[in-house]
């Protein structure tokens, strides 16, 4: 499968971030904090709920079979998986 175009910082990173946004805060100020808090936050997602694993598998499936075409795919899946973590 062809690599397609990643961002630049991780994912702990990216959250770490969003997270000194959200709570008005530079992230400079206290990166070790943020980073804390980022792993903190990404650990229930590593024990996926029922509901998230529908929402990945019915985001990539076509007529009822699994069927992964790409890289797209995995991405599909995981942004689904997320946002019904979200919507929860």
């Amino acid at each position: 499968m062809a690599r397609t175009s990643s961002p630049t910082t991780g994912m702990v990173e990216q959250i770490a971030r969003a997270i000194a946004t959200a709570d008005g805060t530079k992230f400079e100020s206290d990166p070790t904090r943020f980073r804390r808090l980022a792993l903190a936050a990404l650990q229930p997602l590593s024990r996926p709920t029922d509901p998230m694993v529908d929402a990945a598998h019915d985001a990539v499936s076509f007529d009822g079979a699994w069927a992964i075409r790409g890289r797209s795919d995995f991405r599909k899946a995981v942004r689904a998986m997320i946002k019904a973590a979200m919507d929860q």
